[in-house]
Formats: structure tokens, C-alpha cells, sequence
């Protein structure tokens, strides 16, 4: 009877172990295919978090740059995350970070922080705006630009672009936009960012055709490829990520699944 006992004790624990693993082994595969790199999107740095959305605080946008450099994250520029796509290989922890608009205050409140803690960043402009009241200067792009902060096009005039029904105008808001960059700062105008996130196939193809890298969006919704190097999806960061516990769930790489889940397309 001992040795019965015994025997139907091994094959429990051998089928137990056979379930355990192949619970593991499906746990991870399920989590490796809802991965999406966190691409954090930030406006503003500045005072008025709690007034608009578009603003982070210069405590809270440091808080969370240094948590991500204390949590050992791999943060890249947006030219290796896309290498990283186009290859299939991409390691876990990795983060990128991007600003769109060109407020002023992204080089003189946030492009500090990101130079104490060595982060690579984005920064998309509206090139039409560049020099006016509260926005980037030409010699501040230059001055980050050298230190490694790749400046992309948010179009030329930070409109948004399936409204625009003359495909010459349309044109000149994403060819245009990389010339008048790339001629002004050597290594500019490689990615681009639609303008509150709007695209359609039409405009995607005119990006690419303008020599473009890669470019961002920022929601497109779970029925679009999570790997689409030409809508990158984005996570907007704002005053709710002051807590540090949202903005950990927000980089896991997993938030973009849990948030076009739980939002209606």
C-alpha cells in the first residue's frame, strides 16, 4: 500500500510540475506578445500641471526620469527603438521619450534633467514656430541637437493633417518640414510625429516617401500592428503620473494593452 501511495504521489507531482510549466511557459509567451515599448509623450515642463493635461511639473518630470534610470531601464533614442522593431529583437525595460510642440520650457526645464541622468529624447517641431514667444529657438535646437536630442518635424504649422484636402499643402507640411531642418541642423528631420495623432494610409505613405525614418502617433487603437515603425504608438504623460506607482504601470510595457482594452476603439 506504501508503495502505491508513493507511486500515485510521483506522478502527482511529475503532472504538477507538467502544468506549472506550461502555465509559465503560456504566461510569458502571452506577456511577450502584449509587450509594447512605453514611447512617453510629453509637452510641456512646467508650473501648470494642474491647469492643463499638456503639463508635467520640473519635480515630477525629474522624479520620473530618475526612476527610470534607478529602475535600470534601457532607454533608447527613437532611431535604435526602430532598429530594435525592424530587427524583432527588443529587450524587456526598454523606454523611449519624446516632447511634441517645442515649448521653450523642454530646454530650459526638462533638457537639464535629461542631460544630469545621460536620456536620450526626442523633441518634435512645429517648424513655423520655432523663435516665437514660448517656443524653442533655432540656437537652443542646435545646442540640444549637438548634445545628442534628435529634433523631428511636427509639420510645419502643428496642423492637424486629415483635415488638409490640398495634397500640395499637405505636402509641404511633411517634405518641407524635414528640408528647412535638416539643412539647419545636420541630423535633424529624421522621424516625424502627426500632430495630435492623425493619420491615414495616405499621409503614413507620404512620410515614408519623404525620407523619413520612422514616425509617432499616439493612440491608433489595438486593431493597428503594435510594430508599425510609421505609428509608433505613444503613451501621453500628465499630472497623474505624478504618482510614481501610475508612472511604473505606465512604463511596464504592458500599459498600451491594458489601455486599448479598457477604451473603446
Amino acid at each position: 500500500m506504501r508503495q502505491r501511495s508513493n507511486g500515485a504521489g510521483v506522478k502527482f507531482f511529475i503532472v504538477l510540475s507538467i502544468v506549472i510549466l506550461v502555465t509559465i511557459v503560456a504566461l510569458s509567451l502571452f506577456l511577450k506578445s502584449i509587450y509594447v515599448v512605453p514611447v512617453l509623450m510629453y509637452h510641456k515642463i512646467d508650473k501648470h500641471s494642474q491647469e492643463s493635461k499638456l503639463s508635467v511639473s520640473p519635480e515630477s518630470f525629474e522624479r520620473q526620469m530618475r526612476f527610470l534610470r534607478k529602475r535600470n531601464y534601457n532607454i533608447v533614442s527613437l532611431g535604435q527603438l526602430v532598429d530594435m522593431i525592424s530587427k524583432g529583437r527588443i529587450p524587456r525595460k526598454t523606454a523611449c521619450v519624446t516632447f511634441d510642440d517645442g515649448y521653450r520650457n523642454n530646454y530650459t526645464d526638462a533638457y537639464p534633467v535629461l542631460k544630469r541622468y545621460n536620456i536620450p529624447a526626442s523633441i518634435f517641431m512645429p517648424v513655423d514656430k520655432i523663435g516665437r514667444q514660448g517656443y524653442l529657438t533655432w540656437g537652443q535646437l542646435k545646442e540640444m541637437s549637438e548634445s545628442g536630442i534628435d529634433i523631428g518635424s511636427h509639420t510645419l504649422s502643428e496642423v492637424y493633417l486629415p483635415d488638409i484636402k490640398d495634397d500640395r499643402r499637405l505636402k509641404d507640411e511633411i517634405f518641407k518640414s524635414r528640408r528647412i531642418l535638416s539643412s539647419r541642423l545636420p541630423g535633424a528631420g529624421e522621424f516625424f510625429a502627426y500632430c495630435s495623432g492623425g493619420f491615414n494610409e495616405k499621409i503614413r505613405q507620404m512620410v515614408i516617401d519623404a525620407g523619413y525614418k520612422g514616425a509617432c502617433a499616439t493612440n491608433p487603437g489595438k486593431s493597428y500592428p503594435d510594430n508599425d515603425i510609421y505609428a509608433l504608438k505613444r503613451l501621453r504623460i500628465s499630472r497623474t503620473s505624478d504618482n510614481l506607482f501610475v508612472f511604473w504601470i505606465e512604463t511596464s510595457g504592458f500599459y498600451t494593452w491594458i489601455k486599448e482594452h479598457r477604451d473603446d476603439d
